[in-house]
């Protein structure tokens, strides 16, 4: 338990802390993900890379894609447990200066909702998407 104002106060200010730090690491991941997608994309287009059998590359592509939505997916269940921590913290129920999120990494399905919130999909799907969407239209004739 928490003696004081003063202490639950600086605790709650780590904890925002660890919350934004993990919000800043998402969108960093977005911010990389596009960029070495986009690159690794137009080297493929690029005419030499394009008429050679490259299937190597189209796989490292798909590949990055989808590490990268596991990866920021890491990070929204991160952020998320660490929202969990403020508000038990907040109640009063968690011991002072406790930063351990374990017992809230532990549940079996937050990974599962981290991967599958609504704005990864929307955005790693639609990369997906377009993504197989030119390699069939580069490769698959009609």
């Amino acid at each position: 338990m928490i003696e004081n104002n003063y202490d639950l106060i600086e605790h709650l200010k780590l904890i925002e802390q660890q919350v934004q730090r993990m919000a800043d690491n998402s969108f960093k991941i977005k911010n990389w993900a596009i960029t070495i997608i986009s690159g690794g994309l137009l080297y493929w287009l690029k005419g030499d890379v394009a008429k050679q059998d490259s299937h190597w590359l189209i796989g490292l592509i798909l590949l990055a894609t989808c590490m990268f939505w596991w990866l920021d997916a890491y990070y929204l269940t991160l952020e998320k447990c660490y929202r969990e921590l403020y508000l038990k913290a907040q109640n009063g129920e968690e011991s002072s200066y406790n930063l351990s999120i374990r017992e809230f990494l532990n549940r079996s399905n937050i990974m599962c909702t981290a991967i599958t919130s609504k704005s990864f999909t929307h955005t790693y799907l639609l990369l997906l998407f377009f993504e197989i969407a030119l390699f069939m239209y580069k490769y698959v004739k009609w």
